[in-house]
């Protein structure tokens, strides 16, 4: 992968732009795992532009022994260069830094995470990322908000083999992904105060989810806006809590 970014003391050598590492503190007390975070640009397919990737990985990793890896798709909008790594930081970061995860947090690099060639991308970057890290099969999810949580749905509905936990927030499964969602545990978080997706259409799917889904909790937060994606930390910190258990169950 080819690093890139803006940050001060970026220098080009042989054609790459190098980006330093940068340590990220997570909220919350000291104790708690720091993060040296690299942005590149993940080649994944010959003849497409590459797909900028923020990569997170705790200070205390060690190859000896293997950590969680967990995906995080962004919401929808304009994709700027920093789109993903915003996303990672304002919301995943926040809540799910206990579990001393590698986060994975890409750029959009179709017309959506459903798009096929997103689908592709991510898909990629993920086996990649085993590669170089020491990443247990046992523990990988999938999170995403908005645009990021349909993603969650289809990768979930589609790579049960991959993906060991799924946690959407903020959006709802295509009915193709719906009938499809059975063997990844989801954690499913939804406000009932969503303007994007109002409880009388998401209402109907998660009570489907609920009734067919084999493993599926939903944590309804209530009142609060589409639009406020870092206040959706306190839910998904439950995810948090829920993951550990899901990962202990034989």
């Amino acid at each position: 992968m080819k690093r890139i970014g803006r940050e001060a003391g970026a220098r080009v050598i042989a054609g790459l732009l190098l980006v330093p590492s940068a340590a990220i503190a997570a909220p919350g007390g000291q104790d708690r795992p720091r993060y040296v975070r690299t942005v590149e640009e993940f080649e994944f397919a010959p003849g497409r532009p590459g797909m900028a990737v923020a990569t997170y990985v705790p200070r205390t990793y060690s190859r000896r022994k293997p950590v969680p890896l967990i995906l995080a798709l962004h919401f929808g909008g304009t994709v700027t260069p920093t789109t993903g790594r915003d996303f990672a930081e304002m919301l995943v970061l926040p809540a799910l830094s206990d579990l001393g995860a590698v986060v994975l947090a890409p750029n959009c690099p179709g017309r959506g995470w459903t798009d096929p060639a997103s689908e592709d991308a991510v898909l990629k970057l993920v086996a990649a990322a085993r590669k170089k890290y020491a990443v247990d099969k046992r523990r990988i999810a999938v999170t995403g908000f908005s645009m990021g949580a349909i993603g969650t749905y289809r990768l979930a509905a589609r790579h049960p083999e991959l993906f060991t936990a799924a946690i959407p927030v903020s959006g709802m499964p295509s009915s193709e992904d719906l009938a499809s969602l059975r063997g990844v545990p989801l954690f499913i978080i939804q406000s009932d105060g969503d303007e994007v997706f109002p409880m009388d259409e998401a209402g109907p799917v998660l009570e489907t989810l609920r009734r067919d889904h084999p493993d599926v909790t939903i944590e309804i937060v209530p009142g609060l806006s589409h639009y406020r994606t870092a206040d959706f930390v306190p839910a998904l910190k439950k995810a948090a809590l829920w993951l550990k258990k899901t990962w202990k169950k034989p």
